[in-house]
């Protein structure tokens, strides 16, 4: 015993390491290393067709694309552009290497669980936590039934990436309001990667910061971080700029079925608070209308209540997690913000997961000192492993329609582009572009003559000649977004096209006889976006250059 406490004292980073990678490849193991099948969550298909693409696209020469041309069968659609490509590097590359499908998911899959494990221990680290509460942290919140039900369950990749980040946005919240300024960009660095993994978390963060700063105010103020939480907001905005410009250029010039037609709104999709106390004290298999935190996080959240009463810390973090879990409630009134772009939110229990993370730091930091005894400390991690086992184990038993052959996992379907079509114009029926899937340039005879038409990647060519010297409009089979240009001819300027009203296709007005290419282009507001962000970087390299310094 005394030989494995002086190794681990020598290598305690490696050890560390090891552990969280074998918890990382175990939560993994029940539901997706079964043999010759693989269990598939609900958005595997659309986030499997932004890997696919974003592979397709390095093979083709385009690294950084904004419109997705695997989508639709060519037709293209913005995923690239309104669902950042980020964090998709690493199961894209390894689909270049010739990995399949379900190879580089489930890499994928155990990466998210070790960078999760590592960010929240870090993060318990930078809040002074002990290595015994850093690793309580890291497994309480790694290891949560939410987290748990949105990677196997959902699928919903973007969003658990993003869920990575959010211990670390608390843990920095907490310092500076106790006016500790060391590390505040790295406030920032967790806005940003929350930003570049799932919009509509750093949505959510965003209101835990704004409720957290209102609680708080005073104090920000009165210890000097005030200013540091604006700097860190400002530069987060700066690093965000390139996305934040390019879809609101989008925005603001087309409008889409994520506003003309809404998925969900809030107001329908609250829980009641009966339901999701007893899902969660079940650890129940996420549905609709079971998600819950499970029983950890419950156990937890009621320790927290009395907390509140029993000490004056961290009383504004109590009052946020109390009040995410009663705004997911039918108690909150979701129906004054359906027609407004909290709306965009979707789903109120995906605070769940904020409200996880913070119990898990409430528990993980122990006031009541109940870490300290040992046999608490293996319940808790009794609590997790066994209740994951359990989930999992139910998950296969009650989802069994859920799970895919490898052969079918590994074929994605180009044509599934999200149960909403958000991105889509609000003028495309896309019924019907699935029962007319062939693809052709439209266009009147009498008026012109179009030859050699061809299809490459992303772009289209063919030669024209209209008929009596008239104008003519051609239709080409991309869904329309600002950026596409023609050129014609091979003139130097190129020449926008626009979107043809009644289908939400692109389109151009010719006139005369030529040659001309369609493809998309980077528009300016999105080069000024580019030009933002990497300044912005360039300031947050020389940030952490100063501070290094300074506390050398």
């Amino acid at each position: 015993m005394t030989r494995l406490k002086h190794f681990y004292r020598q290598h305690v980073v490696a050890v560390t390491l090891l552990f969280f990678l074998i918890v990382s490849i175990a939560m993994v193991a029940i539901v997706y290393l079964q043999p010759n099948k693989i269990l598939s969550g609900a958005d595997y298909h659309f986030h499997m067709n932004r890997v696919e693409n974003l592979a397709l696209s390095i093979k083709h020469g385009d690294f950084f694309p904004k419109i997705s041309y695997f989508f639709i069968g060519g037709m293209g659609y913005a995923a690239s552009l309104f669902y950042p490509d980020a964090f998709l590097y690493l199961p894209a590359i390894l689909r270049v290497m010739g990995l399949s499908i379900k190879e580089s998911f489930v890499i994928f899959a155990i990466f998210i669980n070790l960078s999760t494990f590592l960010v929240t221990y870090g993060s318990g680290k930078l809040a002074g936590f002990t290595r015994k509460k850093a690793v309580i942290f890291a497994l309480l919140y790694g290891l949560s039934i939410y987290r748990f039900a949105d990677l196997v369950n959902r699928q919903a990749i973007g969003e658990v990436i993003a869920l990575t980040f959010f211990p670390l946005v608390i843990v920095m919240m907490t310092r500076l309001k106790a006016g500790k300024h060391q590390y505040w960009y790295l406030l920032a660095v967790g806005m940003v990667a929350i930003g570049y993994s799932h919009m509509i978390s750093v949505e959510m963060t965003g209101i835990f910061i704004v409720i957290y700063t209102l609680l708080d105010l005073k104090m920000l103020y009165k210890n000097g971080s005030f200013k540091y939480l604006i700097a860190a907001g400002g530069l987060s905005l700066g690093l965000l700029a390139q996305y934040f410009l390019a879809v609101g250029e989008q925005m603001a010039t087309t409008t889409f079925q994520v506003s003309s037609q809404p998925l969900a709104f809030l107001s329908d999709r609250t829980l009641a608070f009966k339901e999701v106390v007893r899902n969660s004290l079940t650890n129940a298999v996420f549905h609709a209308n079971t998600v819950n935190v499970g029983i950890t996080i419950l156990l937890g959240l009621g320790l927290a209540c009395y907390l509140f009463w029993r000490s004056k810390n961290d009383r504004d973090l109590i009052a946020i997690a109390l009040g995410l879990f009663i705004m997911v409630t039918p108690l909150m009134p979701w129906q004054l913000f359906d027609h407004t772009i909290i709306n965009t939110i979707q789903f109120p229990w995906r605070f769940f997961a904020i409200i996880t993370a913070i119990v898990s730091y409430l528990i993980a930091k122990d006031d009541l000192q109940l870490l300290n005894n040992k046999y608490y400390f293996y319940a808790i991690i009794l609590m997790l492993g066994v209740g994951n086992v359990i989930y999992a184990t139910n998950s296969i038993q009650n989802q069994s329609w859920r799970f895919r052959t490898n052969a079918q996992y590994n074929q994605p379907n180009p044509y599934y582009i999200g149960a909403g079509h958000e991105y889509l114009p609000a003028q495309t029926d896309y019924q019907k572009i699935l029962k007319h899937k062939k693809q052709v340039v439209q266009y009147q005879p009498d008026k012109v003559k179009i030859t050699n038409v061809r299809h490459t990647w992303g772009q289209y060519q063919f030669e024209f000649t209209t008929l009596k010297h008239q104008k003519a409009v051609v239709e080409v089979p991309f869904i329309y977004y600002k950026g596409y240009v023609a050129n014609i001819n091979h003139e130097k300027r190129l020449r926008p096209m626009q979107m043809n009203p009644q289908n939400g296709l692109t389109q151009i007005t010719l006139k005369g006889k030529g040659k001309v290419t369609v493809f998309y282009q980077t528009t300016r507001l999105q080069k000024i976006g580019y030009l933002i962000s990497m300044i912005s970087f360039g300031g947050l390299m020389l940030i952490i250059y100063k501070e290094q310094y300074r506390h050398s």
